[in-house]
């Protein structure tokens, strides 16, 4: 349930910002990630985190919904000298991979703009895509954020605020089950001071 028009200019709106590696790509690679290998960076966004694991070895491919993140992105990697390929995808829609083409799968704030029902066709996508054995991490905002009941409720733990904003909130619970198909290996709640929460999973391809 993106909303295009939403991301376009929110991208557009924070040009230069949002491009600093986050907190979540270091805690993966350090504590995840022991061999090099090829990674999945969906909803990338402007690609902070793409560049991070690309610099660390990985032969990264980057997704996002926004054509102007993607843009941006690019503009980064010219800037740098690099090259990440980068697609702008719904991943609502079938991934353009073969089976089995990752070792690992990478998805920062981005499953919880879904449905039950989209997050329940996205997620066996990714458990193609993905090598057996091979590693899903994603960060998802928790039923604990403050934000959580805040607005019209969409469908169970899903609300849009005041400005058009969606978000699924994930229990624990929800998560083990809507993730069915992987091995969960972590799934731990973070707290921030600002009242922000977050689940933060690791799950393996059986």
């Amino acid at each position: 349930m993106l909303n295009k028009e939403h991301w376009e200019l929110k991208h557009k709106n924070s040009e230069g910002k949002y491009n600093q590696v986050t907190d979540f790509a270091r805690f993966c690679y350090y504590n995840f990630m022991k061999k090099k290998g090829k990674l999945l960076d969906l909803c990338s966004g402007k690609g902070a985190d793409a560049i991070f694991f690309h610099n660390k070895g990985f032969k990264v491919t980057a997704l996002d919904y926004s054509p102007e993140a993607i843009k941006q992105f690019n503009a980064t990697q010219k800037r740098y000298d690099i090259f990440i390929a980068s697609l702008v995808k719904d991943i609502s829609e079938t991934l353009p991979f073969e089976e089995n083409a990752f070792d690992y799968c990478y998805i920062r704030l981005g499953l919880h703009y879904f449905t039950d029902d989209e997050l329940r066709m996205i997620i066996p996508e990714m458990l193609r895509v993905i090598k057996p054995g091979g590693l899903l991490f994603c960060q998802v905002k928790s039923t604990s954020d403050k934000d959580f009941g805040h607005g019209k409720m969409l469908e169970k733990d899903m609300y849009e605020d005041e400005t058009g904003y969606i978000r699924h909130f994930f229990s624990k619970d929800y998560a083990d089950d809507v993730l069915e198909g992987f091995h969960i290996i972590l799934n731990e709640e973070r707290k921030i001071p600002s009242g922000s929460a977050y689940l933060e999973i690791v799950a393996e391809k059986k």
